[in-house]
């Protein structure tokens, strides 16, 4: 079985297959159309040498959301070029404890360790459901970390 990076391109793209893949998601997704963009800031600088990103401790991962299904990814080392109508942004170890399962997505965005810095929270509320099976899904991935 693949062993990913977080936070790499090929994470982006495995957590867009699995989403794909899943009915559960697909199901709890309908509705949704808007891209989301995941930022994690203080990001370890071994991390950053392992991608080859220089002169930032902040990633992003933009998902194409349609509909129930991931239409695709896009992967930004520089943020300022990257922007969705909704933008998620936590640090580097909150993401990797929602990735490993220690850390609920709900809880993390209602206690602020998740920030949504653009979109509308109502919006997001309306899809608590997708929420917690993407978090769900991306526990699945066999995610390396690096530190």
């Amino acid at each position: 079985m693949a062993e990913f990076v977080y936070p790499s391109k090929e994470w982006a793209e495995e957590w867009c297959k699995l989403l794909n893949e899943s009915k559960e998601y697909n199901d709890a997704g309908k509705g949704w159309v808007s891209p989301i963009l995941f930022v994690a800031t203080d990001i370890p600088i071994q991390v950053l040498d392992y991608l080859g990103v220089k002169g930032t401790n902040a990633i992003a991962m933009k998902l194409y959301l349609n509909n129930g299904k991931c239409q695709g990814t896009e992967f930004f080392s520089d943020i300022s070029k990257a922007d969705a109508p909704y933008v998620l942004e936590a640090s580097y170890n909150s993401w990797k404890d929602i990735i490993s399962g220690k850390l609920q997505v709900v809880s993390a965005l209602l206690s602020g360790t998740i920030k949504l810095k653009k979109g509308s929270l109502f919006d997001l509320a309306r899809y608590t459901t997708a929420s917690v099976v993407m978090a769900n899904i991306s526990n699945k991935i066999n995610t390396k970390f690096l530190v």
